[in-house]
């Protein structure tokens, strides 16, 4: 005589969620929070670079603003980031390449900060960008 498989699919379904549904979904959601932050520091460094190359006066504080606006728009208004300026010469002499690079850590979501070595459980990304300091009275796009 056979014996019922009866009440067997729903240990099955909840066993397949767990092993493969679950996964999938926080990988997507922690590509998708990297993503937004490549994206973020891209157009910070972009923005960063051009204020160096325009305003070299004031050009931290531009490229600063410029950040926070763009990291919040991508939903991390709390992500903590770094800009550096490098420049190949006299950084206010015409004519001069000004590099930005914008560096910042995207923290895993679901893993609390206690759980990991030195408090930061994340992936760091980078975006550098180039621009050349125009001449004076020089409007360039």
């Amino acid at each position: 005589m056979r014996k019922a498989d009866s009440g067997r699919a729903p240990i099955e379904f909840i066993f397949a969620s767990v092993v493969l549904i679950i996964p999938l979904v926080y990988g997507a959601l922690a590509f998708s929070q990297v993503q937004s932050a490549a994206y973020a520091a891209q157009a910070s460094a972009v923005d960063a670079a051009r204020a160096a190359a325009r305003y070299p006066q004031s050009a931290e504080e531009r490229a600063h603003q410029s950040a926070q606006l763009h990291f919040a728009d991508f939903g991390l208004g709390s992500a903590e980031y770094t800009i550096r300026f490098d420049c190949a010469g006299d950084c206010q002499k015409d004519g001069t390449r000004v590099t930005a690079t914008v560096e910042s850590t995207v923290p895993l979501p679901g893993i609390p900060r206690w759980l990991t070595s030195g408090g930061k459980a994340g992936i760091t990304v980078q975006s550098e960008h180039a621009d050349i300091v125009a001449a004076f009275g020089e409007v360039r796009p």
